[in-house]
């Protein structure tokens, strides 16, 4: 009796299980072909209900992080008159895409997944990225671009993003096998992403705002095989953004120091025998000028200009100005300006001084009398100069 009350149970307990099956089987049976001992592709009944609401769409690759930032070192200085091209350093991220739970989910024994990029931040359709390499995005400052690149397969902007939107193919991932026995290649997909600031005309110092450059997506591209009965059309949602976070933009200055902008060099007083011939030097003075300068680069270089309104035929001469004599101006003679190296300076025209210190820079330079002709009459002897500092 016991063992009949016990088959009994045994039978109920089975017409039970079977019609359970019975109400999942037809909810399923259109998305899910199983296949197990016999070769067939087998899964998570949990899976397979998810995969069945949305059987169009493309399930979605798995991302190493949803949210991607790019960090470029700021503040970011840049010198007045700099030319267009890159600047700063770049900053970069990577990403990794790990397709085998899509793959999982589908009822396919081959499944090619393409991860894409789309929705594409507000391109820069005039200015071309430094070397054509990578694509151009505008920031809220005016001058100032962002490129970005990418590896292993290069930013463009052509469209295939979702709905026709801009967009490129970050990579593709293959998939092929059963449950038990599947592969995918490669296994995780990685991108890199490279961002630098693009300096493309008069730039004014600010912040850029921090922008979604992009967000990424996959299609499911099925290979053509009689086994695999789901194809989809449709691309799953985005899974991943890629932000450039806010940087800092400074302009790079060196001013001169209050001691130089108003700078009087007085020369020892002589004899004027001691200017006996044409081309004779003599009370040479050494003075310097002293600049301030801030957040300096090494990518960027000082030059400065003397000039004068009264300009002697020897270069580096300054003619006396009757303007600025309190007395009768003496004859003959003139003021010559030396370079540190006690070379004469060249008028208006522009000298080099190479890469510029962080702090306090200082050029030195000489004064001397300079007989212009012969002989040497006495008085007194002053000119003036203008001294101009550039930078490129």
């Amino acid at each position: 009796m016991k063992s009949a009350s016990l088959t009994s149970r045994l039978v109920s307990q089975v017409v039970v299980l079977l019609l359970a099956l019975a109400l999942i089987v037809p909810s399923t049976c259109a998305a899910v072909a199983t296949r197990g001992a016999s070769g067939k592709k087998t899964g998570r009944p949990m899976r397979f209900m998810a995969l069945a609401a949305s059987a169009a769409q493309s399930p979605p690759c798995t991302p190493s992080s949803s949210n991607a930032n790019i960090t470029i070192p700021s503040p970011i200085s840049i010198a007045p008159g700099a030319k267009n091209g890159l600047i700063g350093s770049a900053g970069s991220v990577t990403v990794t895409f790990d397709c085998t739970n899509a793959f999982l989910i589908t009822p396919n024994l081959y499944d090619d997944f393409l991860v894409w990029s789309g929705n594409l931040a507000a391109l820069d359709s005039t200015s071309a990225p430094p070397g054509g390499v990578g694509i151009m995005f505008q920031t809220n400052i005016q001058g100032i671009d962002v490129r970005l690149t990418a590896r292993q397969t290069q930013a463009s902007s052509t469209n295939t993003g979702p709905n026709g939107t801009s967009g490129w193919e970050l990579g593709e991932v293959d998939c092929q096998g059963y449950t038990n026995n599947y592969s995918c290649s490669p296994s995780p997909l990685s991108v890199k992403f490279t961002a630098q600031l693009v300096k493309t005309g008069p730039v004014a110092a600010g912040t850029i705002n921090s922008i979604q450059l992009l967000q990424v997506y996959n299609s499911d591209n099925v290979p053509s095989d009689p086994n695999d009965t789901q194809d989809y059309p449709a691309p799953s949602n985005t899974f991943t953004t890629l932000t450039l976070n806010a940087v800092t933009l400074n302009m790079s200055t060196c001013s001169v120091t209050a001691g130089s902008s108003n700078l009087s060099v007085t020369l020892p007083m002589i004899f004027n025998n001691a200017l006996p011939s044409t081309g004779s030097v003599a009370g040479q003075t050494a003075f310097n000028i002293q600049y301030d300068c801030q957040s300096a680069k090494a990518n960027w270089s000082l030059y400065m200009t003397m000039s004068t309104a009264n300009p002697g035929t020897a270069t580096g001469v300054i003619m006396p100005s009757a303007s600025c004599s309190a007395g009768t101006p003496a004859s003959n003679v003139g003021i010559q300006l030396l370079e540190s190296n006690l070379q004469p300076v060249p008028f208006d025209t522009a000298q080099s001084l190479g890469n510029p210190p962080s702090g306090t820079l200082t050029l030195n330079y000489y004064a001397q009398y300079y007989a212009t002709g012969s002989p040497v009459g006495a008085g007194q002897v002053c000119g003036t100069a203008t001294f101009t500092m550039s930078y490129q």
